[in-house]
């Protein structure tokens, strides 16, 4: 008899995990470019096989994620681990924040996105047209080390970056990894289906979910390292809005005194579905949002009750556009200087109120013109697309007339089963 083996299977694939060696390298303008063509950027599609596809790109975004970690050190950021005091060896969760914290009067802590990387605000610009630092943490950083802390302190303010989406322990290399990384992790052949989280091993204490750590954060790490007449602002941004909102508003009266204001991305959070009175006021008046829009940033989209003309729901939180169209991760790098700006001007006037915000409804000519003016102003010329990086280029597959007509018949025959509890013979469908 014929059996099979393990040693049959064929072999996962493995990647440096440096720029390098992996044939990229970072142009004058900041932006990954490939060794071997310059011209273009990063090549997701290596191989019909998307095994291979995601193993290359679990050893770029690491690679990445280094320069990037890299660059956040240079700013005089501390990488910390968390629970406080935890060793690098042990399981932890990394984030950054300014190694003097203690002295400074106000604190910036910002919650990206549940999905992605430390340090990382959206991968299709850092691999891409942009550039590292815009795509990254890094500019955020930068912006805010040319502020004033106060109107009494010309010093910058602390920044706390948190670690939403780095909650999975990968005890192989002692790193945390986000969920759709963890995929990508090596295994013992090409064709494994993946690993099974254990909570024993793959859990970090006290950062378990995402709600965990934003508790944490407040409880462990701004309780402890920010001094009690500090101002703190928090920004947050996609799917970790509605979990920050969530979070202060049950907890509104331990941190009431503390938050000078809330800057949001991109929220969902209906205001219906808090309970706090308190913070509900503190979000329609020291609070701001901005979200994807085509029109100019910071354009007035809707007041804390929503705009029903362009689809907005009362958010509870005055809503401005961001300019950027399309990506989520995109809204903050395009809103930047003004959105960092409104918490610095909240600092330097603690007791300012959102000005009253009058939106005019639109009707449906102009939203269909504005829809067309959008349409007629598109680039799409050969050369527009060649600048297009792979990444945000749809995907477009060939599949063979055979395969169709076979799943055509397959859909046909379970048909068939489904009427008369009888499974046909194939040669009886056509």
């Amino acid at each position: 008899m014929f059996r099979r083996l393990w040693t049959g299977l064929p072999k996962d694939v493995s990647f440096p995990s440096d720029l390098k060696s992996l044939g990229y390298f970072i142009n004058d303008e900041d932006e990954v470019r490939s060794i071997e063509n310059p011209d273009y950027y990063f090549k997701y599609a290596l191989s019909r096989n998307d095994r291979i596809n995601r193993r290359q790109r679990f050893a770029f975004d690491h690679a990445l994620e280094k320069v990037v970690h890299a660059r956040l050190e240079a700013e005089a950021l501390q990488k910390t681990p968390l629970p406080l005091g935890t060793s690098p060896s042990e399981k932890h969760v990394p984030i950054f924040m300014d190694p003097n914290l203690e002295t400074k009067s106000r604190v910036v802590v910002i919650f990206g996105e549940v999905d992605k990387p430390l340090g990382l605000l959206a991968g299709r610009v850092a691999n891409g047209r942009g550039g590292v630092n815009k795509g990254s943490m890094v500019s955020v950083v930068k912006q805010l080390r040319t502020q004033h802390s106060t109107a009494s302190d010309a010093t910058p303010p602390g920044i706390v970056l948190a670690n939403v989406g780095q909650l999975y322990w990968w005890p192989d290399e002692k790193r945390p990894l986000t969920l759709s990384a963890c995929s990508a992790v090596p295994l013992p052949s090409l064709v494994h289906e993946g690993v099974r989280y254990a909570r024993e091993v793959n859990a970090i204490d006290g950062n378990e979910a995402h709600e965990a750590h934003i508790q944490h954060i407040f409880d462990k790490v701004l309780k402890k390292k920010v001094r009690k007449d500090a101002v703190i602002d928090v920004v947050a941004i996609g799917d970790t809005c509605t979990l920050v909102e969530c979070f202060l508003d049950k907890n509104w009266d331990t941190w009431d005194s503390r938050l000078s204001s809330l800057l949001l991305i991109e929220t969902i959070c209906e205001a219906h579905t808090l309970r706090n009175v308190f913070f509900k006021n503190f979000l329609a008046k020291r609070s701001r949002c901005y979200l994807r829009s085509p029109d100019p940033v910071d354009m007035p989209l809707a007041p804390a009750t929503g705009n029903e003309s362009l689809c907005i729901a009362p958010l509870g939180v005055p809503c401005y556009s961001s300019s950027e169209e399309s990506y989520v991760e995109c809204v903050l790098i395009a809103a930047l200087c003004p959105a960092l700006s409104y918490l610095e001007d909240n600092a330097l006037s603690p007791t300012a109120e959102n000005e009253p915000i009058t939106v005019m409804p639109r009707t449906q000519q102009e939203l269909d013109e504005q829809g067309r003016e959008e349409q007629t102003s598109l680039d799409l010329s050969d050369e527009a697309w060649a600048r297009i990086d792979d990444a945000s280029k749809p995907c477009v597959a060939v599949i063979p007339p055979e395969f169709l007509e076979e799943e055509r018949r397959q859909a046909e025959m379970w048909k068939m089963y489904e009427e008369s509890g009888e499974a046909p013979h194939p040669a009886l469908v056509g």
